[in-house]
């Protein structure tokens, strides 16, 4: 009877830490540069509402009231419809 043995599993481990490193660099780099990029969003978002003639505040309770006006109004009406 013959045995067969596994072969052994060498890894090269100066180049699975040289990887690993990368892999860490390259991790932190597209944290730094999702932050950047939120950052440019979150800026260009703030200058483009102070350009706004009305606030994002205003502009809701503006159609806030326009939806409840629509809305009594399409209750009125079908309430004189039915009767």
């Amino acid at each position: 009877m013959s045995s067969t043995s596994q072969p052994a599993f060498h890894v090269n481990s100066s180049l699975l830490s040289s990887g690993f490193v990368l892999l860490c660099i390259g991790f932190f780099l597209w944290v730094i540069g999702a932050v950047l990029s939120g950052t440019a969003l979150a800026q260009a978002a703030k200058n483009w509402i102070a350009q706004l003639e009305e606030s994002p505040s205003e502009i809701a309770r503006r159609r806030a009231h326009q939806l409840k006006a629509a809305a009594s109004a399409g209750s009125k009406a079908w309430r004189e419809q039915s009767h």
